[in-house]
């Protein structure tokens, strides 16, 4: 099995403190070097228990999010306001928990659209938003990754969508997840990132984390996350990292 052409970082946080720690570090480190390049610091997110991580830790790092733009790493295909949509955990959560943060700086999949043009017209917007206009690179991408080892919406059981390699955001239909269609960034864009970082928590993942970060095995999507010049996270509570040796 080929060996991950980056070396990747581990954080093993023993408390939830901690990870916040680690998490805001990492977002402080990547912001910085966004206004370094006098950019706009473009953020990928993900669903899931990252939402409440991530507003932790940037309620407790106080960082100007001013310059900020939110993207969805993946997005289910429903209404902006349904309970299922990333977007709408996100805008909840903040409206409350971070008001300085603004709508318009969310980039959101315009769902209203036919499922392949809703992906289409997402892929448009990352490459105005983010560019380079032939493979945008995103300073930092928040990834999370479930039991069976799939990250973003890319699932062990659609093994055809790692082998996209012309289009940067493709459509899911029949997802081994509820709601069955989304659209999901692809490998290309995911490891073109400056920084991309997997956030996980819980000892259920202990055994997947230990079979994607050390063994590198491939039946598993997350194990095809491979920066090609940048830098690879992982952030990780003490349960998920039981079976990680540092």
């Amino acid at each position: 099995m080929p060996n991950r052409k980056c070396s990747f970082n581990v954080s093993l946080a023993e408390s939830e403190d901690k990870l916040i720690d680690s998490l805001s570090n990492l977002l402080r480190r990547c912001s910085e070097q966004a206004k370094d390049r006098k950019t706009n610091f473009s953020l990928g997110l993900s669903g899931g228990s990252l939402v409440k991580l991530l507003t932790k830790a940037l309620r407790s790092s106080r960082l100007d999010t001013s310059n900020w733009e939110f993207f969805f790493c993946d997005e289910r295909y429903v209404a902006d306001d349904h309970s299922d949509s990333t977007y709408c955990a996100y805008r909840t959560e903040w409206l409350s928990q971070l008001p300085d943060i603004l709508d318009l700086q969310f980039v959101k999949a315009d769902t209203t659209k036919p499922l392949d043009e809703c992906a289409a017209d997402y892929e448009a917007k990352v490459k105005v938003k983010v560019g380079p206009s032939n493979l945008p690179q995103f300073d930092l991408l928040l990834l999370g990754m479930g039991p069976d080892g799939h990250t973003c919406s890319l699932f062990p059981e659609q093994p055809a969508t790692l082998e996209e390699t012309s289009r940067l955001v493709i459509p899911i239909r029949n997802s081994p997840k509820p709601p069955p269609e989304r659209i999901t960034f692809t490998l290309p864009l995911i490891n073109n990132a400056r920084d991309v970082a997997f956030v996980v928590t819980g000892a259920s993942k202990s055994d997947v984390v230990k079979r994607v970060f050390v063994e590198q095995d491939k039946q598993f999507p997350a194990a095809w996350v491979d920066p090609t010049s940048g830098q690879l996270t992982l952030i990780v509570d003490a349960g998920a990292g039981s079976q990680i040796k540092l």
